[in-house]
């Protein structure tokens, strides 16, 4: 269920656990009992305008285009999986997300 946004942040609760997360070049989520816990991900977003003059330099095209709740849904559940503490402080975790598969880059 999404919310209103807070501080560019969209509510969402994954497994009755609330969380907040945003997309600014990566997305970012921190859980809502501890938001100085953050899961940050790449997942390759750029922005075609910024290689509109050169093409050849433009990196590989990025999935999905459009990210939505069950996207981050899947994001959470598979940081999760990885060991992502939701109650550690002060703790960032980064992933990348390519070809399907998520990885710890830190």
């Amino acid at each position: 269920m999404i919310s209103k946004k807070r501080n560019g942040f969209r509510k969402i609760t994954v497994d009755n656990a609330i969380y907040y997360w945003r997309l600014n070049n990566v997305i970012e989520i921190r859980p809502d009992q501890n938001q100085s816990n953050k899961l940050e991900i790449d997942f390759g977003y750029f922005d075609h305008w910024e290689f509109a003059n050169h093409p050849e330099e433009r990196p590989e095209d990025f999935e999905p285009k459009i990210v939505t709740p069950g996207f981050i849904k899947r994001i959470i559940q598979n940081a999760i999986q990885l060991d992502w503490d939701i109650n550690d402080k002060n703790k960032v975790l980064k992933l990348s997300y390519r070809n399907n598969e998520f990885r710890i880059l830190e």
